[in-house]
């Protein structure tokens, strides 16, 4: 190997993890508080990185899949515009041609749950401002790249006041530095944002090495045959828009869960002679109107009273605190698999008929579940030899029990199979009912 190889080995070193890493270094999960990265979509705003931008991107975006489910990291670069899928299970992007990025866009938009949109450095403020969208400075922590975070957050606040909008809020990631000197960094370039341009940095991801990650896929279109910077935001705005639109319209009138019952048959009465056809059986009242005979009348009976109608069962939503201890014995279908996995013990593993492994948890164990998930897909090999049902075929698939059915517009669309369970009221007394909200083909 050249010098230069064994001096780009090195560098590189310093900042990835061996053996794929195994979740021992210094990285810092994502705030939970609401803050700018939350936003569905964020502009990254690459700063001074070690090693390559790309890496750090990548790891970032892996970060926010990690915590909210499929995330897409859009890379503006020169020549180029770089699309990947972070945990996005199996989902693809088009191939290279022209136009592939726009017609790929609605399809998407019904299932990315974060949108991740890299600008060149070169990226004029106004376009970056004119975006709309919640911003984050991507940066290292040493003094140079603390120096430059300053300049490019100066260039959005002058264009902010210019355009009579200033801007308020930025989200920070430090990264490539141990935790003292990225707080450090994160610290001075806060305040100094805050006294001099008014501007509020908060931390939102601090990551020292570079792990593995997850990507589902990656593709990169040359620039010509993609739409530019402030055409695609209208693009994934229309159709986001447009993917949401059937969920978020307002129906007519609310719709009440409840099981169809069943409807009694009305007793036959005998007729009281047999008629013939095309005449009207006498009754004790008026009788009818001859306009109101049918062409061939059916024998009439004494009026009776009318049966009393059967309420349906009520239904009542359940906290997620008082859901069963135990969750898999409720869903039908599936045997639990008799481990725990070591890194999340608070998910439940199960087998359904078809030898698949279902990881089941509660509406607030999402980011667990998926831990559980991606501590499963490393060790398939272990679990296959543990489990004789596992060994042919690995198929995975995450699973949330409800006690409220309101609580799947959140997790709607993010791949994970989604049940309720309510407490049904039925004369026989209290019935706990599991009704599924989708399916394998439809949960995104």
């Amino acid at each position: 190997m050249s010098s230069n190889g064994d001096a780009f080995g090195s560098l590189a070193a310093l900042f990835t993890s061996g053996n794929g890493g195994n979740g021992t270094t210094a990285q810092q999960a994502m705030p939970s508080r609401g803050g700018v990265m939350l936003d569905d979509v964020t502009v990254v705003l690459v700063g001074n990185l070690p090693v390559m931008a790309g890496l750090w991107t990548t790891q970032f975006a892996d970060e926010v899949a990690r915590a909210s489910g499929p995330t897409a990291l859009v890379r503006f670069e020169r020549g180029d515009v770089t699309v990947e899928l972070l945990r996005a299970e199996g989902r693809q992007v088009p191939p290279a041609g022209p136009g592939a990025v726009s017609r790929w866009l609605p399809r998407a938009a019904s299932s990315v749950r974060k949108w991740l949109v890299c600008m060149p450095a070169e990226t004029d403020p106004a376009e970056v401002l004119s975006s709309g969208q919640g911003i984050v400075l991507i940066t290292g922590a040493d003094e140079a790249a603390v120096t430059g975070g300053y300049l490019r957050l100066k260039h959005l606040a002058d264009e902010g006041i210019a355009r009579g909008a200033p801007v308020d809020r930025v989200g920070l990631v430090i990264v490539g530095a141990p935790p003292e000197q990225a707080a450090a960094a994160a610290t001075r370039l806060a305040e100094a944002a805050r006294g001099f341009l008014g501007i509020e940095v908060e931390t939102v991801a601090s990551m020292q090495r570079v792990e593995r990650v997850e990507s589902s896929a990656r593709a990169t279109y040359p620039a010509v045959e993609c739409p530019a910077i402030a055409e695609f935001f209208l693009e994934l705005s229309r159709a986001r828009a447009e993917g949401s639109s059937r969920f978020d319209a307002p129906s007519a009138a609310p719709i009440p869960l409840s099981i169809p019952t069943p409807v009694e048959p009305k007793p036959i009465a005998e007729p009281a002679a047999v008629v013939a056809p095309r005449t009207v059986a006498p009754v004790a009242a008026s009788p009818a109107p001859a306009h109101a005979v049918a062409p061939t009348a059916a024998p009439t009976a004494a009026p009776t009273a009318a049966p009393t109608p059967r309420a349906a069962p009520a239904f009542a939503a359940i906290p997620v605190a008082q859901l069963p201890p135990r969750l898999v014995p409720v869903l039908r279908g599936l045997r639990p698999l008799g481990i725990s996995c070591p890194v999340s013990p608070d998910v439940e593993l199960a087998l359904d008929d078809e030898r698949r492994m279902h990881i089941v948890g509660r509406s607030d164990q999402l980011a667990k579940v998926r831990t559980a998930h991606t501590w499963a897909t490393m060790h398939r090999e272990l679990l296959g030899l543990a489990f004789a049902e596992l060994k042919d075929g690995f198929e995975v698939r995450e699973r949330i029990l409800l006690g409220d059915a309101r609580e799947a517009i959140t997790l709607h669309g993010t791949g994970v199979l989604l049940d309720v369970l309510v407490v049904a009221d039925t004369p026989a007394g209290p019935v706990q009912v599991v009704v599924p909200l989708n399916d394998a083909t439809t949960c995104g």
